[in-house]
């Protein structure tokens, strides 16, 4: 059908702040852009969804002082290279057949034009799928006429004000089935040259196959532009610390995607490491290997003699939309630890969980004194519970090595002489239930629920 073309790579590799809650400062922006250029993306997509003046009051001029950070961010994003794209959702309240709301997103966009922006972006995503005002059910047969409509319509205006503007949106069906009705009108009723993005099977998509992304492109009639919802960790996932490798993308994918942008997480400095890993992926999807990036990604942020200790706190934070399962590395670790006791080697078992929980700690100890003081600050509370679990680790070994010891002992002595010494075994077990007990207000998903398990699994069996 010649909807797409081959491609060697992406014309879009960047990011989408598109993440809800706290939006970035102006200066974690300017930070972001300077790193987009050094790490080989290209795009910068400003849409944080609690900027009010970008979704809940669209229609207001941004005050004087954001105008002029924003076109300060704009500037900057030119001088380093990168596309500045500005984007508003109008969809809450947008009434599609209103002249006057056209009328009042192209003075929003004009704003910024005259600040020198030429990309810009209309965001339909998270909004009811159904015509909501009376006049827009009057004018339109649906949604996807209406968004069409309005549009083409934005996309005209913008053109008449120079040929090098452009035009994106992200519809209100973004991902799953592209080949429902409102996928397939829109992707023939929208200008060609508008790009049009999509998050994949499921909103936050743990693979990007090419099979799937052909189906999209088919049905939107042009290629894909990806809105990868990783690292993000807003909503249900503000638990979440995503800082592991990107990975679950087809090296194939510019065969029939556009571009891609990640949508990162609220902390910006520690975003800098998955997205400087997925960088080499936009760069080179044919030749990306998921852990040497990650690994020089780590480097290029905390310096390569943190490499170690980053590996082991990423394993601990790996739950993720790209790795829902409980951490692997943990997960080894304490397996080991099960099988020797269920042979019967007390000793060995309690070896093999003090050798990771101290490797936990020291890790900790050497990620708290990185010189990045932004990304430390930002993971200080997966590092801190990081470092708690590290300690209940310790106690359920102590615990172990302790009924070692006393079944080793347990028919020597007095009746009275084996109470005492169970005594010490009793505290220890009680600490331990104190400390599982506080875990439960934890507030990070750091190290899963693995070591809460085998707490919970040695508590049962020493009793």
């Amino acid at each position: 059908m010649g909807v797409f073309i081959m491609a060697q790579g992406f014309v879009w590799r960047g990011i989408v702040e598109g993440f809800y809650g706290k939006p970035w400062t102006h200066d974690e922006r300017m930070s972001m852009v300077s790193f987009m250029s050094e790490i080989g993306m290209n795009a910068y997509i400003y849409a944080p969804k609690d900027d009010p003046y970008h979704r809940q009051r669209w229609r207001a001029p941004y005050p004087e002082d954001l105008l002029a950070r924003l076109s300060e961010l704009a500037s900057h994003a030119r001088k380093h290279g990168i596309t500045f794209i500005f984007a508003v959702s109008p969809g809450l309240s947008l009434r599609y057949s209103d002249r006057r709301d056209q009328d009042a997103l192209i003075a929003k966009l004009k704003a910024m034009y005259d600040a020198g922006v030429r990309a810009f972006a209309l965001l339909y995503d998270d909004i009811p799928a159904e015509l909501r005002h009376e006049e827009d059910r009057k004018a339109f047969n649906d949604l996807a006429s209406a968004q069409v409509s309005f549009t083409n319509a934005v996309y005209a205006r913008l053109k008449g004000l120079s040929a090098q503007t452009s035009l994106m949106i992200c519809p209100t069906q973004y991902c799953g089935d592209p080949s429902t009705e409102y996928v397939r009108k829109i992707g023939t009723g929208l200008d060609p040259a508008i790009d049009v993005m999509w998050t994949g099977p499921v909103v936050c998509s743990k693979e990007l196959t090419l099979e799937h992304t052909r189906t999209v492109a088919e049905s939107l009639r042009r290629s894909v532009t990806y809105w990868d919802n990783y690292p993000v960790n807003d909503g249900p996932m503000k638990a979440e610390l995503h800082i592991g490798p990107y990975t679950g993308r087809s090296p194939y994918l510019p065969e029939a995607a556009r571009g891609v942008f990640l949508n990162p997480m609220n902390q910006a400095e520690a975003s800098k490491i998955p997205l400087a890993a997925a960088a080499r992926y936009l760069e080179n999807p044919a030749q990306y290997d998921p852990r040497s990036a990650w690994e020089d990604a780590v480097a290029r942020i905390l310096g390569r003699d943190a490499l170690g200790a980053c590996a082991l706190f990423a394993d601990a934070c790996a739950i993720s939309p790209l790795h829902p399962d409980d951490p692997p590395g943990i997960t080894a670790a304490l397996d080991r630890a099960r099988k020797r006791a269920e042979a019967g080697k007390l000793a060995e078992a309690a070896g093999i969980l003090s050798s990771y929980m101290l490797e936990m700690k020291a890790s900790a100890a050497m990620l708290r004194g990185n010189p990045n003081r932004k990304f430390v600050e930002e993971v200080k509370p997966w590092l801190d519970e990081f470092s708690s679990w590290a300690e209940i680790g310790l106690q359920a070994a102590k615990l172990i090595q302790m009924a070692e010891a006393y079944i080793a002992a347990s028919g020597a002595g007095s009746r009275i002489a084996r109470v005492l010494r169970g005594l010490p075994i009793l505290r220890t077990r009680s600490r331990l239930t104190r400390m599982l007990a506080r875990s439960l207000r934890f507030k990070t998903r750091a190290c899963g629920n693995t070591v809460l398990h085998l707490g919970l699994d040695v508590l049962r069996r020493v009793s």
